[in-house]
């Protein structure tokens, strides 16, 4: 079966997709990645603002300065989180593979004519979408049995953005983990196939290692539903009862508040 990682430019440098990579090609090795690397262009003036702008008038007054009021406060709980990611992803058990950066064909764009006319001559039995963006109906129907993604988060409970971390901060558990899902043309809407819950190993536990445990569980199940596909199985789970919600970015603020509450937890239970 050929597997197609659809991903962005730099994935050599993505742990998460190192990891994922390394155990998908190791049960199928015909696996091969299309990167999007768009070409270098000189910044408009205003671009930036300009984009921001726009955000603040989707999110509403009140979320708009909730964000870019406790920016630095997002920026510095990212950077460390980050670093915590990074190592815990890094120290996961894997196959010794890593994609051959070289052969890997690039792209200029998401869903455009060239991007189209490479995955097609590819012919991908699958597709992961693996960092590459949004896909439109010209590339997701390209794949003879689906294309896949893989989502931190529980869908369709919780869609969108740093999913695990609304799931702690609104005290949702059942939002937390992670779904292997079909694409289509809704935000992580398409037939679940699979899901990897993730419970807390103490009070108090983190992002991160939730993050990187929602990780592991969540390309566990990924390559199992492969080997389904490839099967030939025609299948999807039960999505969870409740409402159907989408979170975007979790503001610095709401994240010390999280952080607060966390070390709270943890000291009550050395107590």
């Amino acid at each position: 079966m050929r597997v197609v990682f659809y991903t962005r430019g730099a994935f050599e440098r993505n742990e998460l997709f190192l990891y994922m990579y390394a155990q998908v090609a190791s049960r199928y090795p015909d696996t091969h990645v299309v990167a999007v690397t768009p070409k270098r262009k000189k910044k408009k003036r205003g671009t930036k603002l300009s984009r921001y702008w726009k955000k603040a008038r989707r999110l509403g007054l009140v979320d708009a300065v909730d964000i870019i009021s406790s920016y630095p406060i997002r920026q510095f709980f990212a950077r460390r989180d980050s670093a915590r990611v990074l190592a815990g992803l890094r120290a996961l058990p894997r196959p010794d593979l890593r994609p051959d950066t070289a052969a890997a064909v690039r792209v200029p764009n998401i869903n455009g004519p060239t991007s189209v006319k490479a995955m097609s001559e590819l012919e991908p039995d699958v597709i992961i979408q693996s960092g590459a963006g949004i896909l439109k109906p010209q590339i997701f129907t390209l794949a003879r049995l689906a294309t896949l993604n893989l989502h931190h988060g529980i869908a369709p409970l919780i869609k969108g953005m740093s999913s695990i971390l609304w799931g702690q901060y609104e005290r949702k558990p059942d939002w937390v983990g992670s779904t292997v899902h079909v694409i289509d043309e809704g935000i992580d809407t398409g037939a679940v196939l699979a899901y990897a819950r993730v419970e807390p190993e103490c009070p108090g536990e983190r992002f991160p290692s939730l993050y990187v445990r929602a990780s592991e569980g969540g390309v566990a199940r990924l390559v199992e539903a492969l080997e389904r596909l490839e099967a030939g199985e025609t299948w999807s789970v039960p999505t969870p009862p409740g409402e159907s919600v989408y979170r975007s970015t979790l503001s610095g603020w709401k994240q010390l508040a999280l952080e607060i509450r966390l070390a709270r937890e943890r000291g009550a239970r050395r107590r």
